[in-house]
């Protein structure tokens, strides 16, 4: 006996409406990281450092604190560094581009892409 398929079901991050997204260049610069987000360098591009701390650097302006999660020692990156995305998890609010409505959802930066514009579901 055949079963019919299961209907299909709205993505669960724009459940809520549609959401127009465009993804992120293969390198970033140091600066748009923050705690969490998970990056490689150039030369090394198969090891994935984990951020615990990011903070500027006390005495050097352009330099950033950087401490991984699996490493205790912290290093010091340049701001405008260019280092590989590879996971950025953001919780965002998006407003209704026709009525204003407000909503937060949840990304991956870099498999989602950066959120430009959102419509609700009741247009």
């Amino acid at each position: 006996m055949s079963t019919p398929p299961n209907p299909p079901m709205p993505n669960p991050r724009q459940a809520n409406g549609f959401l127009v997204t465009v993804s992120l260049p293969s390198t970033l610069i140091a600066s748009r990281f923050r705690r969490g987000d998970v990056f490689a360098l150039p030369e090394n591009p198969n090891a994935h450092l984990t951020i615990e701390t990011i903070a500027p650097h006390p005495e050097l302006g352009s330099r950033l604190i950087i401490t991984p999660n699996d490493k205790t020692v912290p290093f010091t990156l340049h701001v405008d560094e260019p280092v590989q995305p590879v996971r950025m998890p953001r919780t965002i609010q998006v407003t209704c581009q026709l009525c204003d409505t407000a909503t937060t959802t949840d990304l991956d930066l870099v498999a989602h892409g950066e959120p430009k514009t959102w419509v609700c579901n009741r247009h």
